[in-house]
């Protein structure tokens, strides 16, 4: 009988450890990307917390195109294989054209819902989502732009001594022009108010009533006029530097070899661009305080800037994180969950979030982190003057309509830039030629929309 007992409790056992042993059982997640700050993300502040997970991690970068042509490729021919993403990062340039596709999962479908996406930034939902409103992906941070500018050139040239006196000079873009004529006398054009086209481009895109394309037809948003005004006024009154974004005159302005008041920038633009260049080679350096000493004893910049709203709220940039609707598809329920987990985590999880911002200073895309990190007292940024670069970012987060951007837009802006904005703002040819020239090319090169 003991033995009998003996048999039937070990059998009990057995029977009692299947679940455990399959609850334990390691899944494997392809993540695609074309950065390495996810793989970064994923060993610190993920790993550790789901160590049932395997992640292979696949990087290709976006130079040439070389991330999305191997996504479409690999998707085109075989989305279900072994080898394909579960799982793939979307930057801003191609987003639209993902969320828009059947290769996206919607997020309903495993498992997340409506309200899990209240707390969110607005406009980064809306650029996740496609033309329907279903919502295909989701992003860890939130990139609201603001007005960079050299407090001391500022004071030296404009006699303004606060921020507060500074936004008042660029509280609207009439203010922000006869600001430029202030200060292009004051220096005798030493000095110049921006730097490059495309510095204002951001603020003014974010700001149309609606986007490129409207009901499946092509649409000039009139806000796009008075960016070309401001521009052409700009060009033939030498009130900006006339450089190149990502040039050496870009640059130039940021580690102070150049008098360049003021960069329109979004969350990264601060930490990853303007910081690193605020002295020549800085880029180079990691330790924020060798930063600031080698700045100190090479007249760099550090420290000699500060943030305002400006004229507008903005966003530029952005990654979000998908789910390949076909692997998503033949998943069994533990996969699933496995990939709505991992989305929810860089997304949603707001303990992550609140670690993550206060680790990196980066600004994330959850409201309720945000106001968290504020009422604690911000991020007081020595860089910036002790300005708390939190608050302002947060200004701007809400007021950026995302909903306005399409799977067009990269390919339109091109067009735009090249037949309207670089040939009229230089006075080559008239408006009315620019803008025919413009909706011929756009006709002629995206088929799938009206062009009148």
């Amino acid at each position: 009988m003991k033995k009998v007992l003996a048999l039937v409790l070990a059998c009990m056992l057995l029977i009692a450890a299947v679940p455990c042993a399959m609850a334990e059982e390691e899944i494997t997640l392809n993540v695609w990307s074309f950065t390495n700050e996810l793989e970064g993300m994923i060993e610190k502040y993920y790993a550790p917390s789901h160590p049932n997970v395997k992640i292979n991690y696949t990087l290709y970068p976006t130079d040439g195109g070389e991330y999305t042509s191997h996504v479409d490729t690999l998707m085109a021919a075989d989305a279900a294989s072994e080898e394909a993403p579960d799982i793939f990062t979307l930057e801003a340039a191609f987003v639209k054209k993902y969320v828009d596709s059947d290769w996206t999962a919607a997020l309903l479908d495993i498992g997340f819902e409506e309200a899990d996406f209240a707390t969110c930034i607005p406009a980064m939902v809306q650029i996740g989502s496609n033309e329907a409103g279903v919502q295909k992906a989701l992003a860890w941070q939130s990139t609201p732009g603001a007005l960079m500018y050299r407090a001391d050139l500022a004071e030296k040239y404009l006699g303004v001594t606060t921020p507060e006196e500074f936004q008042e000079k660029v509280a609207d873009w009439d203010a922000f022009l006869e600001t430029a004529y202030e200060l292009n006398e004051a220096s005798e054009g030493a000095c110049k108010m921006f730097c490059a086209n495309d510095d204002i481009w951001h603020p003014y895109e974010y700001n149309r009533e609606a986007g490129w394309v409207v009901d499946g037809k092509l649409n000039i948003d009139d806000n796009l006029y008075d960016y070309l005004d401001l521009l052409k006024t700009a060009n033939e009154d030498d009130l900006y530097a006339k450089g190149t974004a990502w040039s050496e005159t870009w640059f130039a302005g940021m580690n102070g070899t150049m008098d360049i008041l003021c960069y329109f920038l979004p969350t990264w633009g601060l930490h990853y661009t303007l910081k690193p260049h605020c002295v020549v080679g800085g880029d180079s350096i990691t330790d924020e305080a060798e930063l600031a000493a080698k700045s100190e004893a090479e007249g760099g910049t550090y420290g000699k800037w500060r943030m305002v709203a400006g004229p507008c709220g903005y966003s530029w940039g952005g990654t979000w994180v998908g789910a390949n609707a076909a692997k998503v598809a033949a998943a069994d329920d533990a996969k699933k969950a496995a990939i709505k987990e991992f989305i929810r985590f860089f997304t949603l999880d707001e303990d992550f979030l609140y670690t993550y911002a206060k680790d990196v200073n980066d600004f994330v895309s959850n409201n309720t982190v945000v106001d968290r990190i504020i009422a604690e007292g911000g991020t007081p940024n020595p860089f910036l003057g002790g300005q708390d670069h939190y608050a302002i970012f947060a200004e701007a987060a809400n007021l950026a309509n995302g909903a306005i951007l399409s799977r067009y837009d990269e390919a339109i802006k091109t067009l735009w830039d090249n037949a309207v904005v670089n040939p009229y703002t230089k006075g080559e040819k008239e408006l009315d030629e620019c803008i025919a020239d413009f909706k011929a090319q756009v006709a002629a090169q995206i088929t799938d929309i009206t062009v009148e």
